[in-house]
């Protein structure tokens, strides 16, 4: 056998033994059915998914690999895989998610798992709400909900949190959501006592954080079935904290001091008088000027001046 042979038969060895293996099979949960569309990456690049049987097959080139099962709902699982020369096959079966799956979240009309909601709800737990420093609970909503604006509507202290869920829907009408507390809806009128000028009070204000335990926005349509025109802006369902077994106590203050950044330059006694005399003047009149609350312009200017 010639030289050249041999080196034929040694590079295509090599060419065999670089070339790129299948790794293949079937990934499914624990009562063996199948999971169609679950993901399969192979050291955080290479990437495939299960089709409608839940078969994959992924190419990777010799040598040891580190390959990840994922399917929404369940458990992720990760293999090391040796590929050699041959083909592999390598079965998966992934576990359920309890936690996720069997999370129970208020749909409006009752309870629901999560798993079996098909609107659109998003759920915001009291860790999240009770986290931030708000003057109300509805301003702690803020980042905590895709689709759901909230922004400070003046800056009058006590003043209300604006919050739109997807967007303005009306130009000329309101587009504050509905608010639903234990499943009795409340009113947010700004002006329920009255014009007080800038003395209103936010309603939602009088809901303690730390007795809520969820918070539940609704955002699709669906709301307004259950709860007609008023939910077409959004539901916002508040579920406040039950008793339990047992006693516990919880005590929590906080305190705060506030300065002036500035200060305004008041006048003293004498150059007052003298501005009010002067003005006295310029407006036509004669002698000296009435003192509020001590005299009035009807007094004679003895009087005045005493």
């Amino acid at each position: 056998m010639t030289k050249f042979t041999l080196t034929l038969i040694a590079a295509f060895g090599m060419y065999c033994a670089l070339q790129a293996q299948s790794l293949r099979g079937t990934i499914s949960d624990a009562q063996g059915n199948p999971l169609p569309g679950a993901s399969v990456v192979a050291d955080g690049t290479n990437g495939q998914f299960a089709d409608a049987d839940g078969a994959y097959v992924i190419s990777l080139s010799p040598g040891t690999h580190t390959v990840q099962f994922s399917y929404i709902g369940y458990i992720s699982q990760t293999k090391e895989v040796t590929m050699g020369t041959e083909d592999q096959t390598l079965n998966v079966s992934l576990a359920d998610d309890a936690v996720l799956i069997e999370d129970v979240v208020v749909v409006g009309y009752g309870v629901q798992r999560k798993k079996e909601v098909t609107g659109s709800i998003v759920k915001v737990d009291s860790k999240q709400i009770t986290g931030v420093q708000t003057p109300s609970f509805e301003a702690a909503l803020q980042g905590q909900a895709a689709g759901v604006q909230v922004s400070q509507s003046s800056g009058v202290a006590g003043a209300p949190s604006l919050i739109r869920v997807r967007g303005v829907a009306s130009v000329s009408a309101a587009g504050d959501p509905l608010y639903v507390v234990d499943g009795i809806p409340i009113t947010q009128e700004y002006f329920l006592r009255g014009n007080s000028g800038a003395l209103n009070n936010n309603p939602l204000a009088a809901i303690n954080p730390n007795d809520i335990e969820s918070v539940e926005i609704l955002k699709d349509a669906a709301a307004t079935g259950i709860y007609g025109s008023r939910g077409a802006n959004g539901v916002i369902l508040i579920t406040t904290k039950r008793g339990k077994k047992g006693t516990s106590f919880e005590f929590s203050t906080r305190a705060g001091i506030g300065t002036a950044a500035t200060r305004p330059n008041m006048m003293d006694t004498e150059t007052y008088l003298a501005l009010r005399q002067e003005a006295w003047e310029n407006d036509g009149g004669t002698g000296y000027v009435w003192l509020p609350n001590m005299s009035s312009a009807a007094d004679d200017p003895a009087t005045r001046r005493e």
